[in-house]
């Protein structure tokens, strides 16, 4: 019996060892598991939107307009973000590479967007680097 109670003790402590921990996300941060705006993107489908986009129009100015409107989805997404984790400290990198992409654009209402993005970022995250960069 007492080898039975003793097996049972050994084996109820290895199973609670070898249960996986979670880590708990960082207050304030989004979890990489959340989706944001309408197209449900993650963060790491805004930052690859951000730099497929900006590719994009370097490449063929002449689809700018095709990238605005794509580039509006990822505005929603940031958004969405924002008001859901407004704390984020990755949202000021994000909402800068947006105001650049708008900045890339180059159409009358891209330039508007990147403004808008601009006084965005200075208002909402005013001591983050990106707010106190020179305005692009």
């Amino acid at each position: 019996m007492k080898r039975f109670c003793l097996a049972i003790v050994l084996a109820t402590g290895f199973v609670a060892a070898a249960a996986p921990a979670y880590a708990q996300p960082a207050p304030g941060l989004a979890p990489a598991d959340r989706y944001f705006g309408r197209l449900k993107m993650s963060i790491l489908g805004v930052r690859n939107s951000l730099i497929d986009l900006s590719a994009r129009v370097a490449a063929h100015p002449e689809d700018a307009v095709s990238v605005y409107e794509q580039t509006l989805l990822v505005d929603d997404a940031l958004h969405d973000w924002a008001a859901q984790f407004p704390h984020d400290p990755w949202l000021p990198r994000f909402a800068h590479g947006l105001a650049e992409l708008y900045r890339k654009v180059d159409t009358e209402d891209a330039r508007i967007r990147k403004n808008d993005t601009l006084d965005w970022l200075i208002a909402t995250y005013p001591q983050s680097e990106y707010a106190q960069r020179p305005r692009i």
